[in-house]
């Protein structure tokens, strides 16, 4: 969503609120120098805002970094310099972000979360850490021999703010309503706060059996972010990180916890790394189910599709037999001749329809083939002349309404499949007769532009192909006219591209000025 008018100012307010609020909640914890901090959610805080509301309201985060470190220590020289370093921060991010990983969907994606974390949570903050020490140490309110250990904490606190916080603001605020869980899944997520809680408080706050030792206690805190990620989503995840970070910050600084040892800065440096670790691994997963889902749900749609249109499309011609056969058969029990005329109407229904039927399961098949594997071609040296001509003579054998008129050389020999470009050929044809229901020519060019390669042009002067419909007219099951009878199953145009790239050609649709479509098929030299 993009912020407007009064909308964005009162964003850009809100925003430098909450970041000079969570900047003071994160300074509070500063132990190397009063400026530096290794818990820093504010990064996450103006990369989540500028994601959801736009980059826009960037001024918020320039005003609640100055006002942040003006009332800590420095002065307004460092504190400006501090302020421009945290601000390029959060707009390099969501650049990168918004770039290459996917925008405020970064969490929806395996790769875009992996880019997510090494954009803003490994490159971004180099630019704050380099910006706000060297602003410090030039205005002398921090020693240069200091700035190693400086950097290295305000990197890392950046780099969990990005990690930890702005994940739950993104997820949440795409999404800010849990699905609607049936009764099993919801007591399955009584049970895994029930775990989350009871790990995190033997793992970080000091209840036994395991707060007396030094045991390395941290992986038992993995077991539920997996949980978590593979069952409830990136939603459930984040929130978890969440809780996790706070939970075991306070546990660690009141002396708990496998980090507790060791000198505060220290401590909270290691437990930012693992949080870290412990972000990328839950996202990470998260999305991948997620992703496996969609893939699922996609292909119980195409199945479902596949279902409908099938026994839609089928359902006609048989339809139509059935009638046919009906009307021969009371003929036959009333025991008189059927009339001439009737008897043709009804054996050409029959023949129509027949042939009708043939091609859509011809069609059923060869998709099912195609997405079990990729189709073998028996390639051979063929006279693509005769083929071409027998399918022209077998297609004008179906119409009377239309002149299918043939133009090519005496003698064009190709190695293709014979069997298979008589099927690309015929699927054309059927296709120019069937969308030029008022009937008129149809205009079959075969020619050879340059040695042992070929193209094939199949002009009609019907209805035309709509300018929105040509991009898809290539995909399985597209319909351009979904409520014609004459759209058919949306297969054969499919069938025939397949058949044609394994050819090593290609087949291209044209809108000739004076209406119609001319389909041309072009098959690579060599093959």
């Amino acid at each position: 969503m993009k912020a407007r008018g009064w909308d964005r100012v009162s964003i850009i307010a809100g925003l430098a609120a909450i970041y000079f609020a969570a900047g003071k909640l994160g300074l509070s914890l500063a132990f190397v120098h009063a400026s530096a901090t290794a818990v820093w959610p504010p990064t996450g805080i103006a990369l989540a805002v500028l994601l959801l509301f736009g980059t826009r309201v960037w001024p918020g985060v320039l005003i609640g970094a100055f006002l942040v470190n003006v009332t800590t220590a420095g002065s307004a020289v460092s504190s400006a310099g501090i302020a421009i370093g945290n601000t390029l921060e959060a707009l390099l991010a969501a650049y990168l972000v918004n770039r290459y990983a996917g925008g405020r969907y970064a969490f929806e994606g395996l790769r875009n979360v992996v880019r997510f974390a090494i954009l803003a949570a490994l490159v971004s903050p180099v630019v704050s850490a380099t910006f706000g020490v060297t602003s410090l140490c030039a205005t002398g309110y921090a020693e240069w021999a200091d700035f190693g250990p400086i950097w290295l904490t305000w990197w890392l606190g950046d780099a969990g703010g990005a990690l930890i916080v702005a994940p739950l603001l993104v997820v949440w605020g795409n999404a800010p309503r849990l699905p609607a869980w049936d009764r099993g899944r919801a007591f399955e997520l009584a049970i895994f706060a029930a775990a989350f809680v009871l790990t995190v408080l033997i793992v970080f706050d000091g209840v036994p059996p395991l707060s007396g030792n030094t045991y390395p206690t941290t992986f038992l805190a993995f077991p539920v972010l997996v949980w978590a990620a593979f069952r409830f989503g990136p939603r459930v995840a984040s929130a978890t990180l969440f809780l996790l970070s706070g939970m075991a910050l306070w546990g660690t600084l009141h002396g708990y916890g496998p980090f507790a040892s060791i000198p505060p800065n220290e401590a909270l440096l290691l437990l930012q790394a693992f949080m870290g670790v412990a972000a990328v691994m839950t996202l990470a997963l998260a999305a991948a189910e997620m992703e496996l889902r969609r893939a699922e749900a996609r292909k119980i749609a195409e199945r479902d599709e596949f279902i409908a249109v099938a026994a839609h499309e089928l359902k006609t011609p048989i339809t139509s037999l059935r009638l046919a056969v009906q009307v021969l058969r009371r003929d036959a029990e009333r025991g008189a001749a059927p009339e001439d005329a009737k008897l043709r109407d009804s054996l050409r229904t029959i023949e129509s329809q027949s042939q009708r039927l043939g091609r859509l399961v011809t069609e059923l098949l060869e998709t099912v083939r195609l997405r079990t594997g990729p189709m073998v071609l028996d390639l051979r040296p063929a006279d693509v002349v005769d083929i071409v001509t027998k399918a022209v003579r077998d297609a004008q054998a179906t119409t009377s309404r239309h002149e299918i008129v043939l133009a090519a050389p005496t003698r064009l020999r190709a190695k293709l499949d014979a069997l298979r470009f008589a099927q690309v050929v015929g699927n054309l044809l059927d296709n120019a007769i069937k969308f030029s229901p008022k009937g008129g020519r149809v205009e079959v060019e075969l020619s050879s532009p340059k040695r042992r390669a070929v193209r094939l042009a199949v002009r009609d002067h019907g209805i035309g192909i709509a300018s929105e419909d040509r991009p898809h007219i290539f995909e399985r099951f597209y319909r351009s006219q979904p409520s014609d009878q004459r759209s058919g199953l949306g297969l054969g145009l499919y069938v025939s591209r397949e058949i044609v790239e394994l050819h090593g050609g290609r087949i291209e649709t044209e809108a000739p000025d004076d209406g119609g479509t001319r389909m041309v098929v072009s098959l690579s030299e060599g093959r």
